[in-house]
Formats: C-alpha cells, sequence, structure tokens
C-alpha cells in the first residue's frame, strides 16, 4: 500500500514540476507567442464587419518578383493508377 502511495505521489509531483517548466521557464527561454502578436488594427476590424461567415474571400498582395519564364526542366505529367 505504501508504495502505491509512493507512486501517486511521485507521479503527482512530476505533473506539477512540468507544469511549473513549461509555464515560467519555457516563456522566458524562448518568448511567449501568445504575447508577441499585435492586436488587430482598424483595417482588419472594418474587413471582417464587411465578410459573413463562410464567405471566401481572396486577398491579392500582387506580383511577389514572379518569374514569368518557365523553367529548363522538362514538365513530367503522372496519371493516376488505379
Amino acid at each position: 500500500m505504501a508504495s502505491a502511495l509512493r507512486v501517486i505521489l511521485i507521479i503527482l509531483l512530476a505533473w506539477y514540476v512540468i507544469r511549473f517548466i513549461n509555464r515560467y521557464i519555457v516563456p522566458a527561454l524562448f518568448g511567449n507567442p501568445g504575447k508577441d502578436k499585435t492586436p488587430p488594427g482598424p483595417k482588419d476590424k472594418e474587413f471582417r464587419k464587411s465578410t459573413r461567415q463562410g464567405d471566401v474571400t481572396i486577398i491579392d498582395y500582387g506580383n511577389r518578383n514572379r518569374k514569368t519564364d518557365p523553367p529548363d526542366d522538362d514538365y513530367v505529367d503522372y496519371e493516376e493508377v488505379k
């Protein structure tokens, strides 16, 4: 009986040590990703108000220095085999 109680005590102690490490040590070493995010600006709030839930929106950020010439490699068209 004493050994079962000892195992449960060790498991609980390990649980609290892991929670402490995840809550305090990891954010101190690697930064907290939740605090790094900037709050949405007025443009984002206006965009969200103008769209309904379920609508599909496509945002085009313009030309991102894409090459218009195709590469010199061969194109291989794969067919699905059933």
